[in-house]
Protein backbone atom coordinates (compact mmCIF):
# COMPACT_ATOMS: atom_id res chain seq x y z
CA UNK A 1 0.00 0.00 0.00
CA UNK A 2 1.50 3.37 -0.48
CA UNK A 3 2.25 5.42 2.99
CA UNK A 4 0.51 8.37 3.75
CA UNK A 5 2.90 11.73 4.35
CA UNK A 6 2.11 13.75 7.65
CA UNK A 7 -0.85 15.80 6.94
CA UNK A 8 -0.42 19.87 5.56
CA UNK A 9 -1.18 22.51 7.86
CA UNK A 10 -4.96 22.61 8.12
CA UNK A 11 -6.53 24.43 5.37
CA UNK A 12 -8.08 27.50 5.42
CA UNK A 13 -12.07 27.06 6.14
CA UNK A 14 -14.42 26.20 3.00
CA UNK A 15 -14.97 29.58 1.27
CA UNK A 16 -18.47 30.44 1.51
CA UNK A 17 -20.48 29.53 -2.16
CA UNK A 18 -21.05 31.75 -4.77
CA UNK A 19 -22.26 32.26 -8.06
CA UNK A 20 -20.69 29.96 -10.70
CA UNK A 21 -17.95 31.94 -12.34
CA UNK A 22 -19.18 32.88 -15.76
CA UNK A 23 -17.56 31.32 -18.64
CA UNK A 24 -15.78 33.14 -21.30
CA UNK A 25 -17.36 33.66 -24.81
CA UNK A 26 -16.52 30.65 -27.01
CA UNK A 27 -13.98 31.74 -29.42
CA UNK A 28 -14.37 29.97 -32.39
CA UNK A 29 -12.14 31.36 -34.48
CA UNK A 30 -10.06 28.24 -33.73
CA UNK A 31 -9.84 25.29 -35.78
CA UNK A 32 -7.43 22.37 -34.46
CA UNK A 33 -7.29 18.89 -33.57
CA UNK A 34 -8.22 17.54 -30.37
CA UNK A 35 -5.25 15.04 -29.80
CA UNK A 36 -1.60 15.90 -29.91
CA UNK A 37 0.97 13.77 -31.86
CA UNK A 38 4.13 14.85 -31.99
CA UNK A 39 6.76 12.83 -32.32
CA UNK A 40 9.73 15.49 -31.33
CA UNK A 41 8.06 17.11 -28.21
CA UNK A 42 10.40 18.52 -26.36
CA UNK A 43 11.48 21.98 -27.60
CA UNK A 44 14.19 24.71 -26.02
CA UNK A 45 13.08 26.85 -23.40
CA UNK A 46 11.24 30.19 -25.27
CA UNK A 47 12.38 33.38 -24.79
CA UNK A 48 10.14 35.12 -21.79
CA UNK A 49 10.61 38.40 -23.36
CA UNK A 50 9.27 38.02 -26.78
CA UNK A 51 5.77 39.03 -27.74
CA UNK A 52 4.48 37.61 -30.63
CA UNK A 53 2.44 39.57 -33.06
CA UNK A 54 1.78 36.38 -35.30
CA UNK A 55 -1.27 35.58 -34.01
CA UNK A 56 -2.78 35.00 -30.14
CA UNK A 57 -0.68 31.75 -28.98
CA UNK A 58 1.25 31.80 -31.79
CA UNK A 59 3.77 30.01 -29.37
CA UNK A 60 1.78 26.69 -29.38
CA UNK A 61 0.82 26.46 -32.67
CA UNK A 62 2.80 23.18 -32.56
CA UNK A 63 0.72 21.57 -29.45
CA UNK A 64 -2.90 22.30 -30.95
CA UNK A 65 -4.41 21.00 -27.33
CA UNK A 66 -2.36 23.76 -25.51
CA UNK A 67 -2.68 26.49 -28.08
CA UNK A 68 -6.77 25.67 -28.15
CA UNK A 69 -6.60 25.65 -24.28
CA UNK A 70 -4.45 28.50 -23.75
CA UNK A 71 -6.52 30.57 -26.43
CA UNK A 72 -9.93 30.06 -25.32
CA UNK A 73 -8.77 30.93 -21.73
CA UNK A 74 -7.13 33.76 -22.83
CA UNK A 75 -3.88 32.59 -21.19
CA UNK A 76 -0.69 33.65 -22.62
CA UNK A 77 -2.19 35.23 -25.57
CA UNK A 78 0.84 37.04 -27.06
CA UNK A 79 3.81 35.92 -24.73
CA UNK A 80 4.99 32.42 -24.35
CA UNK A 81 4.61 30.34 -20.34
CA UNK A 82 7.80 30.74 -18.47
CA UNK A 83 7.05 27.28 -17.47
CA UNK A 84 4.65 24.42 -18.89
CA UNK A 85 4.57 20.78 -18.72
CA UNK A 86 2.13 18.39 -19.52
CA UNK A 87 1.77 14.18 -19.46
CA UNK A 88 -0.30 13.56 -22.70
CA UNK A 89 -2.64 11.33 -21.21
CA UNK A 90 -4.94 10.36 -23.58
CA UNK A 91 -9.02 11.27 -23.15
CA UNK A 92 -12.02 9.17 -21.94
CA UNK A 93 -15.59 9.77 -22.25
CA UNK A 94 -17.03 8.69 -19.10
CA UNK A 95 -20.37 6.62 -19.17
CA UNK A 96 -22.72 7.67 -16.43
CA UNK A 97 -21.77 9.04 -12.93
CA UNK A 98 -18.10 7.66 -13.01
CA UNK A 99 -16.11 10.04 -13.45
CA UNK A 100 -13.58 8.96 -10.78
CA UNK A 101 -13.76 5.41 -12.23
CA UNK A 102 -12.49 7.47 -15.66
CA UNK A 103 -9.85 9.55 -14.36
CA UNK A 104 -8.46 6.14 -12.91
CA UNK A 105 -8.72 4.07 -15.78
CA UNK A 106 -6.81 7.02 -17.90
CA UNK A 107 -4.20 6.62 -16.17
CA UNK A 108 -4.01 2.84 -17.13
CA UNK A 109 -4.49 3.76 -21.06
CA UNK A 110 -8.14 2.86 -20.37
CA UNK A 111 -7.41 -0.83 -19.28
CA UNK A 112 -8.78 -1.71 -17.15
CA UNK A 113 -11.75 0.45 -18.70
CA UNK A 114 -14.20 2.53 -15.65
CA UNK A 115 -16.58 -0.33 -16.35
CA UNK A 116 -14.10 -2.92 -14.77
CA UNK A 117 -13.01 -0.93 -12.08
CA UNK A 118 -17.06 -0.34 -11.21
CA UNK A 119 -17.01 -4.04 -11.02
CA UNK A 120 -14.62 -3.80 -8.24
CA UNK A 121 -15.87 -0.86 -6.70
CA UNK A 122 -19.40 -2.37 -6.64
CA UNK A 123 -17.54 -5.50 -4.98
CA UNK A 124 -15.73 -3.56 -2.10
CA UNK A 125 -18.65 -1.88 -1.60
CA UNK A 126 -17.55 1.82 -2.51
CA UNK A 127 -20.01 2.34 -5.09
CA UNK A 128 -23.49 1.50 -6.31
CA UNK A 129 -23.69 3.76 -9.84
CA UNK A 130 -20.22 4.95 -10.57
CA UNK A 131 -20.02 7.41 -8.05
CA UNK A 132 -16.89 8.00 -5.68
CA UNK A 133 -17.38 10.15 -2.67
CA UNK A 134 -14.52 9.20 -0.73
CA UNK A 135 -11.01 9.67 -2.09
CA UNK A 136 -9.83 7.43 0.53
CA UNK A 137 -11.50 4.71 -1.42
CA UNK A 138 -10.76 5.68 -4.57
CA UNK A 139 -6.80 5.31 -3.56
CA UNK A 140 -7.63 2.38 -2.31
CA UNK A 141 -8.67 0.64 -5.68
CA UNK A 142 -6.00 2.00 -7.14
CA UNK A 143 -3.79 0.51 -5.08
CA UNK A 144 -5.90 -2.99 -6.17
CA UNK A 145 -5.31 -2.15 -9.86
CA UNK A 146 -2.03 -0.86 -9.83
CA UNK A 147 -0.92 -4.28 -8.38
CA UNK A 148 -2.76 -5.94 -10.66
CA UNK A 149 -1.43 -4.30 -13.81
CA UNK A 150 1.90 -3.39 -12.99
CA UNK A 151 2.96 -4.44 -16.10
CA UNK A 152 1.10 -1.79 -17.70
CA UNK A 153 2.99 1.14 -15.80
CA UNK A 154 6.39 0.72 -18.17
CA UNK A 155 8.05 3.84 -17.29
CA UNK A 156 8.56 3.89 -13.67
CA UNK A 157 7.34 2.56 -10.32
CA UNK A 158 3.73 4.44 -10.02
CA UNK A 159 3.29 6.08 -6.71
CA UNK A 160 -0.03 7.43 -5.10
CA UNK A 161 -0.51 9.22 -1.99
CA UNK A 162 -3.47 10.50 -0.30
CA UNK A 163 -3.52 13.93 0.45
CA UNK A 164 -5.64 16.53 2.62
CA UNK A 165 -4.82 19.90 2.57
CA UNK A 166 -5.05 22.97 0.76
CA UNK A 167 -3.90 22.48 -2.84
CA UNK A 168 -2.69 25.48 -3.92
CA UNK A 169 0.47 25.16 -1.74
CA UNK A 170 3.85 25.65 -2.83
CA UNK A 171 4.26 22.33 -2.11
CA UNK A 172 2.20 20.81 -4.24
CA UNK A 173 3.58 23.39 -6.87
CA UNK A 174 6.75 22.04 -6.36
CA UNK A 175 5.24 18.51 -6.57
CA UNK A 176 3.54 19.87 -10.52
CA UNK A 177 6.96 20.90 -11.46
CA UNK A 178 8.84 17.83 -11.19
CA UNK A 179 6.11 15.97 -13.29
CA UNK A 180 3.68 14.74 -10.18
CA UNK A 181 -0.44 14.31 -11.80
CA UNK A 182 -3.09 14.48 -9.34
CA UNK A 183 -6.47 12.93 -9.30
CA UNK A 184 -8.95 15.73 -7.67
CA UNK A 185 -12.53 15.83 -7.03
CA UNK A 186 -14.19 19.89 -7.04
CA UNK A 187 -17.44 21.28 -8.47
CA UNK A 188 -17.91 22.17 -11.61
CA UNK A 189 -20.03 24.86 -13.70
CA UNK A 190 -21.79 23.97 -16.38
CA UNK A 191 -18.43 24.32 -18.65
CA UNK A 192 -17.12 22.08 -16.61
CA UNK A 193 -14.64 24.56 -14.85
CA UNK A 194 -14.23 24.74 -10.92
CA UNK A 195 -16.93 26.57 -8.99
CA UNK A 196 -18.31 27.25 -5.67
CA UNK A 197 -21.86 25.21 -5.23
CA UNK A 198 -20.62 23.34 -1.67
CA UNK A 199 -20.49 20.26 -4.25
CA UNK A 200 -23.70 19.33 -5.46
CA UNK A 201 -22.30 18.40 -8.76
CA UNK A 202 -19.29 16.93 -7.18
CA UNK A 203 -16.70 15.87 -10.09
CA UNK A 204 -13.02 14.23 -10.81
CA UNK A 205 -10.45 15.46 -12.99
CA UNK A 206 -7.09 14.25 -13.61
CA UNK A 207 -4.47 16.70 -13.70
CA UNK A 208 -2.18 16.21 -16.04
CA UNK A 209 0.17 18.81 -15.51
CA UNK A 210 0.53 22.88 -15.44
CA UNK A 211 1.64 25.80 -16.80
CA UNK A 212 3.18 29.45 -15.25
CA UNK A 213 2.51 32.66 -17.48
CA UNK A 214 4.17 35.90 -18.06
CA UNK A 215 2.54 37.39 -14.77
CA UNK A 216 3.71 34.60 -12.51
CA UNK A 217 -0.02 33.19 -12.35
CA UNK A 218 0.14 29.12 -11.91
CA UNK A 219 -2.73 26.95 -13.97
CA UNK A 220 -3.24 23.30 -14.09
CA UNK A 221 -3.84 21.35 -17.32
CA UNK A 222 -6.31 18.85 -16.76
CA UNK A 223 -8.21 15.39 -18.53
CA UNK A 224 -11.82 14.44 -17.12
CA UNK A 225 -14.67 12.68 -18.30
CA UNK A 226 -17.07 14.94 -19.57
CA UNK A 227 -15.20 16.23 -22.39
CA UNK A 228 -12.09 14.83 -24.82
CA UNK A 229 -10.66 18.92 -24.75
CA UNK A 230 -7.83 19.57 -22.40
CA UNK A 231 -8.68 22.10 -19.62
CA UNK A 232 -6.71 24.54 -18.42
CA UNK A 233 -7.96 26.40 -14.78
CA UNK A 234 -6.02 28.39 -12.34
CA UNK A 235 -5.16 26.01 -9.76
CA UNK A 236 -6.35 28.63 -7.04
CA UNK A 237 -9.68 28.28 -8.37
CA UNK A 238 -9.11 24.26 -8.14
CA UNK A 239 -8.01 23.89 -4.73
CA UNK A 240 -11.11 26.55 -3.75
CA UNK A 241 -13.44 24.67 -5.48
CA UNK A 242 -12.04 21.36 -3.84
CA UNK A 243 -12.15 23.46 -0.35
CA UNK A 244 -15.88 23.58 -0.82
CA UNK A 245 -17.31 20.12 -1.42
CA UNK A 246 -19.22 19.89 2.23
CA UNK A 247 -22.50 18.46 0.99
CA UNK A 248 -24.35 15.78 -1.44
CA UNK A 249 -26.88 16.97 -4.11
CA UNK A 250 -29.28 14.11 -5.83
CA UNK A 251 -27.86 14.33 -9.50
CA UNK A 252 -30.62 15.17 -11.61
CA UNK A 253 -30.32 12.98 -14.45
CA UNK A 254 -30.36 9.92 -11.47
CA UNK A 255 -33.27 11.00 -8.98
CA UNK A 256 -33.97 7.25 -8.38
CA UNK A 257 -30.62 6.20 -7.84
CA UNK A 258 -29.23 5.49 -4.76
CA UNK A 259 -25.20 6.67 -4.31
CA UNK A 260 -23.15 5.12 -1.40
CA UNK A 261 -21.61 8.01 0.81
CA UNK A 262 -18.92 7.70 3.74
CA UNK A 263 -19.88 7.87 7.28
CA UNK A 264 -19.68 11.83 7.44
CA UNK A 265 -20.53 12.45 3.99
CA UNK A 266 -18.19 14.73 1.56
CA UNK A 267 -17.16 16.58 4.30
CA UNK A 268 -16.02 14.10 6.53
CA UNK A 269 -13.08 12.04 7.02
CA UNK A 270 -13.69 9.55 4.39
CA UNK A 271 -15.39 12.38 2.08
CA UNK A 272 -13.70 14.42 -0.61
CA UNK A 273 -13.78 18.22 1.18
CA UNK A 274 -9.91 19.45 0.66
CA UNK A 275 -8.58 16.01 -0.09
CA UNK A 276 -7.14 14.57 -4.02
CA UNK A 277 -4.41 12.18 -5.10
CA UNK A 278 -1.12 12.68 -5.62
CA UNK A 279 0.39 10.35 -8.28
CA UNK A 280 4.38 10.63 -8.90
CA UNK A 281 6.75 8.36 -11.19
CA UNK A 282 4.41 8.36 -13.96
CA UNK A 283 6.15 9.02 -17.08
CA UNK A 284 3.21 8.96 -20.41
CA UNK A 285 4.67 7.94 -23.16
CA UNK A 286 4.50 11.78 -24.92
CA UNK A 287 5.39 14.64 -22.37
CA UNK A 288 5.63 18.42 -23.02
CA UNK A 289 8.18 20.53 -21.67
CA UNK A 290 8.50 24.26 -22.05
Amino acid sequence: MSNSPTSPPPPPPPPTATPCQQSKTPLSELNVVDVINNNGNRIGKPHHNVILSSGECAWATQYPEIQKACFLNRVCQYAPPRELRVQNVEPILQNGPTCGLTALSMIFDGSPSAKALLEQAIARGYSNNGEMFSARQLNALFEVVLEENRHLVEYKPVTHTLINGWMDDPNIQIKLRLGAMFLVPYDPDKNHTPCLNRGHRAHWALVVGYLIDQFEDFYVFARHGKTKNLALWSLRDLAKSNANLVEFCQPVGHPNETFILPEGGMAGCNGLLCKFIMIENYKAKNEIVL
